[in-house]
């Protein structure tokens, strides 16, 4: 019985020993996943300093250091704390020597993430901590909390935080160095900008573009029947956020939100339509909008009018097919981009309620410009080339150019005879006549208001009233919810996604995907493999001997 315990024994030994040798040589095979560590040098560069410099985390450690509890709010949208502590922003753009043309701020971590915002929004605008983020309701964003008791707070570069609590026991050096801001409004979304791992920040001149103009699903203009429901959409849908009135006021980042979820999330939750509301048409409406956003100028604030049927007689025109695709239009008829660079081009087919909005892409040239499914144009060398859209039914085309030199006479012929229609009014995209864009002009002046918190020093800097107001229309908002419920899952993929059906064309045949990088040495993986048999035929054969013999 003794000697038949040591053979099991042994039997047991052996086979863990083969066990353990088989998972290193199956871990010395598989390719090894590498992660972003932690930043330890930060570079100022760019035309927007007039001294670069370089400091490592030693130089940083020895500023002062700036801690304080930060609000924010994801694109989810979810509500949480983040304790953060680290260096002034300002302090260290003005050893940097910025200037006072600078205009872009471009923060680059060292895993190849980047978050662009403007000096505006990240200097001169009030962010602040809202200890009442959390009231009305303690995680769901789209119900705004109470900006009573704001306090202002510094853009910080982090070299301890703690994401989810304001606790600073719970501070480590993880994310170092993390970009964190405050919030502008207790409804703003600002913890997509807090970037990770910073290394790099390029300060530049650049005139900052505007963001797109937002539009309605139904044309403005419309007799609408009263409860008619007008939802409102821009490019992205995504940071670019969509704020409006209904009162006649111009829009702030205090206005009510529309797209209060970002597009990203839409295949991932089917309560969508219960967070982005729309607005319903009870009596005859104007409903004055524009986009916010990080990184860009404030769109223009675009008016929409929609008369109430009281009738009963008017259609609700999102219910009635609109027939075959009438005509196509781009929201831009030329680009001028460096080699490397995309821009996303937006089609609009019409009617808007066509029956079929398909569309398919092409480019006259993809060794100077590609173009996806989606209308993703990369620029790909130099050279000028035609972007084609065509509807699938009608074949109704637009067309877009791709670095046209400065004198395109001759390219806008062809421009004109390949699309098959008119030459479209640059950069503005087609709105009904009745539409209203109001220019941008000197700011109407604010009521002073309590300073608001926000938590991405990396947003633009519009003035802010010095007491901020709860955001309009959403306490009538509150009662609505009282059932609402809302799956509170963590930031999950960030794919978006597209509703329309659309045909990937003219992508180069030699264009492959970059593989994962791999770590694998073909030496070790011969030397582990003689190793185990070795190990299994000699010395574990000999051991059970060993055994057998005691």
């Amino acid at each position: 019985m003794r000697v038949s315990n040591r053979k099991i024994l042994c039997i047991f030994l052996t086979t863990l020993l083969g066990v353990l040798l088989f998972v290193c040589l199956f871990n010395l095979m598989a390719p090894t996943v590498v992660f972003a560590e932690t930043s330890d040098v930060l570079e100022f560069i760019g035309d927007g300093v007039t001294k670069p410099v370089t400091l490592n985390l030693t130089d940083l450690e020895a500023m002062k250091q700036y801690e304080h509890v930060y609000s924010t709010i994801n694109t989810w949208p979810s509500k949480r704390w983040y304790m953060a502590k680290g260096v002034n922003l300002r302090e260290l753009l003005a050893l940097a020597g910025i200037k006072e043309e600078a205009t872009i701020i471009k923060f680059i971590s060292n895993d190849g993430y980047d978050v662009t915002l403007t000096v505006k929004e990240l200097l001169k605008d009030h962010r602040y901590y809202f200890p009442g983020l959390k009231d009305n309701h303690p995680s769901d964003g789209s119900i705004p909390g109470s900006p009573e008791g704001s306090v202002e707070v510094e853009p910080i570069l982090a070299l301890v935080s703690a994401e989810g609590s304001d606790n600073p026991d719970n501070m480590n050096d993880r994310d170092a160095l993390l970009l964190v801001m405050g919030q502008r409004a207790v409804t703003e979304q600002t913890n997509n900008l807090f970037l990770k791992y910073v290394s790099r920040i390029e300060v530049l001149t650049t005139a900052p573009e505007k963001w797109d103009n937002p539009k309605a699903n139904i044309p403005s203009g419309t007799v609408v029947p009263v409860g008619t429901e007008v939802k409102l959409e821009n490019k992205l849908n995504d940071a670019d956020k969509i704020y409006y009135t209904t009162d006649g006021s111009t829009p702030t980042v205090n206005s009510p939100m529309f797209n209060w979820s970002a597009s990203r999330w839409e295949n991932q939750r089917d309560d969508v339509d219960g967070i982005n509301q729309s607005i319903v048409v009870e009596e005859d409406t104007v409903i004055k909008m524009k986009t916010i956003g990080p990184g860009k100028e404030d769109s223009d604030v675009v008016t929409f009018t929609f008369t109430a049927d009281l009738t009963g007689k008017a259609v609700d025109p999102t219910k009635v097919p609109g027939g075959p695709p009438t005509e196509v239009n781009l929201d831009r008829n030329t680009i001028d981009r460096p080699v490397g660079s995309t821009f996303q081009l937006e089609a609009t087919v019409a009617p808007f309620n066509a029956t079929d909005q398909d569309v398919t892409w092409h480019s006259s040239d993809t060794s100077v410009a590609t173009v996806d499914n989606h209308g993703l144009v990369t620029v790909v060398g130099p050279g000028t080339a035609i972007i084609t859209v065509k509807t699938v039914v009608g074949n109704h085309t637009a067309t877009c150019i791709i670095n046209g030199p400065d004198e395109s006479e001759s390219i806008q012929d062809e421009l004109i005879i390949v699309g098959s229609q008119e030459e479209q009014t640059p950069e503005t995209p087609v709105e009904p006549p009745v539409l209203e864009v109001e220019p941008e002009g000197p700011e109407e002046p604010k009521e002073e208001v309590e300073p608001d918190v926000d938590l991405t020093a990396l947003e633009r800097l519009p003035e802010t009233p010095s007491e901020p107001p709860v955001p309009e229309g959403r306490g009538q908002y509150l009662a609505k919810r009282e059932n609402f419920a809302i799956d509170l899952t963590t930031d999950a993929a960030m794919e978006q996604s597209s509703s329309q059906v659309w045909e990937v064309s003219q992508i180069p045949a030699d264009t492959v995907p970059l593989p994962l990088q791999e770590t694998q040495n073909l030496m070790d993986v011969y030397a582990a493999g003689t190793f185990l048999f070795f190990l299994l035929s000699g010395a574990g054969k000999r051991y059970a001997e060993y055994v057998k013999e005691r």
